[in-house]
């Protein structure tokens, strides 16, 4: 899956520039813009499973699991803490992180808790992650026009719809399984397949709580970070 774009993946850091980020908004000012589309906010833990097994090497387990949560502006967090099953180092793996987007400024921040920084991104073109509405029933279906329809069946508590995912680059293949939810925002919440490292993985929302606005302390950069570009 790339650490794609379905609301569920990180990004890794680079070089440390040595100042101080401040709270990147006041969440209380960002409720309070009627403008901003309104989405259907959730509570939830990501619990994301990925073995990887190296050439002529044992196969590594690791599991990274954290908070997920959405306030109905659209604003997303979710944190990522990584345990491995082994003593062997998993190759790019960061141990402690978390994604924060604001879709409504359109930036997305990648903070790193145990080296204490972060990564400012602006607007990607195309990338679902910063659209500030809902993704449409339409576009959804456009999306998945070439996947395999799996029916509907109910996970984490809600109805969903899975597909097979097409695979663009071998016709009749699929690289994938996810389900998604179309009365949270068709929200992913089951996703089993493999990473392009070749690392079989399968992602699941747990404990979701459809239409709970969330703490607003999960939407504020931590105090004294350091900046990485």
């Amino acid at each position: 899956m790339s650490r794609q774009s379905m609301e569920f993946r990180r990004g890794v850091g680079a070089i440390l520039i040595t100042i101080c980020v401040p709270p990147a908004w006041n969440c209380a000012q960002l409720l309070a813009q009627d403008s901003t589309p309104h989405w259907v906010p959730f509570v939830a833990k990501l619990v994301e499973e990925e073995v990887h097994k190296p050439p002529g090497g044992m196969s590594v387990h690791v599991t990274i699991a954290g908070v997920f949560v959405r306030n109905s502006r659209g604003v997303l967090y979710r944190r990522m803490v990584a345990s491995v099953g082994s003593d062997l180092p998993v190759q790019g793996l960061s141990l402690d992180t978390a994604d924060l987007h604001d879709r409504p400024h359109r930036i997305r921040y990648e903070i790193d808790y145990v080296n204490k920084t972060i990564k400012r991104e602006s607007d990607p073109s195309g990338d679902p992650d910063f659209a500030v509405g809902p993704m449409s029933r339409a576009d959804f279906d456009r999306r998945h026009a070439a996947d395999l329809s799996l029916g509907k069946q109910i996970v984490a508590g809600v109805e969903c719809e899975g597909y097979k995912l097409s695979d663009p680059r071998h016709k009749g293949k699929y690289r994938g399984e996810a389900w998604f939810a179309p009365s949270v925002d068709f929200l992913l919440v089951r996703y089993s397949g493999r990473l392009s490292s070749g690392a079989a993985v399968t992602l699941e929302v747990k404990d979701l709580e459809p239409g709970k606005e969330p703490d607003p302390s999960f939407f504020r950069l931590p105090e004294g970070f350091k900046l990485v570009k």
